[in-house]
């Protein structure tokens, strides 16, 4: 246990000191954080460490020369665009026109190029100063367009809801068919408002619980997953790695493990 209250879960065949062997993506919100590695070669996670705070960032386990780093802050605004509708110059009405009231700090786009769109993004800027005064070319990405590609990519076989539950919000998207039919943010404050939404959600995309599969993960878990399997049969953790703790909810952190598959 670290002095910001960190551990971690780490595979036999990482090694931190190896140059360039690693991408590290990085999860910062006010309360917690992480990190993982994943092997540039194979693709395969090798590491993680989670920290009250934002001790994420001074792991001493952490990759000594990683090939790259990207990093989520949360809270996030963010909105996904059509490129046909993005008009150079246009891009801070689209996020007024979901957000209303916007944080200070740097607009950000990120291109989802299996949607033909950009996600535009806003972190908050103390969060995002962190990382960057730890990593200054470390690449700043959108959970949104984490969640785009996360739930089109666990959607191969069946249709599927992929939920992130954070401080006081969800992140829900819905894809089949290699299609997505949504992606949104709602607020959840308990295990039922969670169930509401995610009901929701299955709902405004013309499916039923029987046919979907829902994957659950997200830096606040509650006892959602017993509640939500009265209605979904198929309900399990979106993201699990067989070196973890097995008595840790690895799921937390999925945000961190999911930036790999953005980069590579």
């Amino acid at each position: 246990m670290s002095s910001s209250g960190g551990s971690g879960s780490l595979s036999h065949r990482f090694e931190p000191t190896r140059q360039g062997a690693y991408h590290v993506g990085i999860l910062l919100t006010e309360g917690v954080s992480a990190w993982t590695a994943h092997d540039v070669n194979d693709g395969r996670p090798a590491a993680l460490g989670w920290h009250l705070g934002h001790g994420a960032l001074e792991d001493p386990r952490m990759p000594t020369h990683p090939a790259s780093v990207s990093f989520v802050t949360l809270p996030e605004w963010s909105t996904l665009v059509p490129d046909a509708a993005l008009v150079p110059g246009s891009e801070i009405r689209h996020l007024e026109l979901v957000h209303g009231e916007l944080p200070a700090g740097p607009l950000r786009d990120e291109p989802v190029s299996s949607l033909g769109a950009t996600c535009l993004f806003k972190h908050e800027t103390a969060l995002e100063r962190r990382a960057l005064e730890r990593f200054p070319h470390a690449h700043p990405l959108s959970l949104q367009a984490l969640m785009v590609r996360g739930v089109l990519a666990r959607a191969a076989e069946r249709p599927t809801i992929l939920v992130h539950r954070g401080e006081g919000r969800s992140d829900i998207a819905v894809a089949k068919d290699g299609k997505l039919l949504l992606s949104n943010t709602f607020p959840t404050r308990t295990d039922k408002d969670v169930l509401y939404f995610v009901l929701l959600a299955a709902e405004r995309s013309g499916l039923s619980p029987d046919e979907l599969d829902l994957r659950i993960g997200g830096t606040h878990p509650g006892d959602d997953s017993t509640l939500l399997g009265r209605y979904f049969r198929r309900t399990t953790a979106a993201f699990s790695v067989p070196w973890a703790d097995a008595s840790h909810r690895v799921e937390r952190w999925m945000a961190a493990f999911d930036q790999f598959a953005c980069v590579s």
